[in-house]
């Protein structure tokens, strides 16, 4: 069996559905890095996939992956009761509407003040800008006191981890010294936090993950610490992938507008669902059998590679029918099934390894995406294309913007 590594890179997205396409929906069979992998499709697998039992995360990510994305002892590559306990962690702010009801209001306020900065602008690159704004809100949110030179620098290291998880050369080591240059920072933060030289605000998360105790009653020491944050931090700027392909969505599909500028709720999570849904995000996470599997036929030996195709699920037309067509009014009414919808993942975020930042994507995009729906500006001449054969992807412009007076 050829390795299909230089394939993902060359095919990016379209890989994993037209790998699945060739094999008529049977899991597909390869091999990634040198690694008998298998792939799995829709929501029985995805509850199959996210059953500890089935599949388990210790030792699946790759090290180029851990040194950009998500960081060396990260929550992603615990099991059991260790992940249980960690996962408590990033449940913790979201434990009630408030945390979300607070981040709004900082998403609200940073939105003004960058409305403000773009005004004596000529051109707004809109990508770019989200990064910056979401930044300056969830550090606010998360306690973390910034001023504006690093902020300045945290937004561009954060969306520089998203922009190089996935790919070699440049971008990859921009993503390393990015991550290594934020860990150096937040290690000591949390060091001064726990010295007392550094207040951390009540009920933040800088004060959760520094007074956090891990499966064995032990504070996690300054570097996990450290990684943990920014497994909140960068999350969150990460959203600005979507963001983009909602102001994307927004022009193509300018009909949408006005109900959201008018502040239809109900509307605007209907997008914000049908953003992640039809744009492109994560095409699969991976994991190893945890034991010898049987799924659908098909024999998976233990430590086998274990994928599942998110991108393809979420354009399945077995589950959304015109899958290839923008439609909020899909999720009018009606709240996608858990393991239905998968842009981030499947699972309990309780308990399994779902992310549980959906909740923080949804509301970002509930916030933002009405008062973006309500600004007035003209989109200029540019390349808007969307190229799949990079992960992650967005519009090669970043969506240029022209504000109206």
């Amino acid at each position: 069996m050829f390795d299909s590594t230089l394939a993902l890179m060359t095919q990016g997205y379209t890989w994993l559905p037209d790998r699945r396409r060739r094999s008529r929906g049977k899991p597909v069979q390869s091999r990634l890095m040198g690694k008998k992998a298998v792939a799995l499709h829709g929501p029985e697998a995805v509850r199959f996939f996210y059953d500890e039992n089935h599949v388990e995360r210790h030792g699946a990510l790759p090290g180029p992956i851990l040194d950009t994305l998500f960081g060396r002892g990260a929550v992603h590559t615990l099991d059991g009761r260790e992940h249980r306990v960690r996962k408590a962690l990033f449940m913790f702010p979201l434990k009630d509407r408030d945390g979300l009801k607070s981040l709004a209001e900082h998403l609200g306020a940073e939105w003004d003040l960058a409305h403000q900065r773009w005004a004596g602008r000529d051109q707004v690159v809109f990508f770019d800008e989200a990064g910056l704004l979401l930044t300056r809100a969830v550090c606010a949110w998360s306690g973390i006191a910034l001023d504006d030179v690093e902020t300045e620098e945290m937004a561009r290291d954060l969306v520089a981890m998203v922009d190089g998880f996935a790919s070699p050369g440049p971008r990859h080591l921009r993503a390393r010294r990015a991550r290594s240059r934020q860990e150096e920072r937040l290690s000591q933060l949390v060091e001064k936090v726990r010295e007392g030289s550094e207040e951390a605000p009540a009920d933040s998360v800088l004060e959760a993950v520094a007074t956090h105790r891990d499966a064995e009653g032990k504070p996690l020491d300054a570097h996990t610490a450290a990684v943990e944050v920014l497994n909140v931090l960068r999350p969150t700027v990460a959203v600005s992938w979507f963001l983009t392909f909602a102001g994307h969505a927004l022009h193509r599909w300018p009909e949408h507008r006005k109900l959201l500028a008018d502040g239809d709720a109900a509307y605007a999570r209907a997008f914000a669902h049908e953003v992640r849904r039809f744009y492109p995000f994560a095409p699969f996470v991976g994991g190893l059998a945890a034991a010898d599997l049987l799924w659908d036929g098909q024999d998976i030996p233990v430590g086998t590679m274990v994928l599942l195709d998110l991108y393809g699920q979420n354009h399945d037309p077995e589950l959304w029918p015109k899958p290839y067509t923008f439609d909020p009014g899909r999720f009018v009414g009606r709240e996608p099934d858990r393991d239905e919808l998968v842009p981030q993942g499947g699972g309990d975020p309780t308990t399994n390894h779902r992310c549980p930042g959906e909740d923080v994507t949804l509301t970002v995009l509930e916030t933002l995406v009405p008062r973006l729906a309500a600004l007035r500006y003209d989109v200029p001449d540019q390349d808007l294309s969307i190229p799949l054969r990079r992960i992650p992807t967005a519009p090669r412009s970043g969506f240029v913007m022209t504000l109206l007076p």
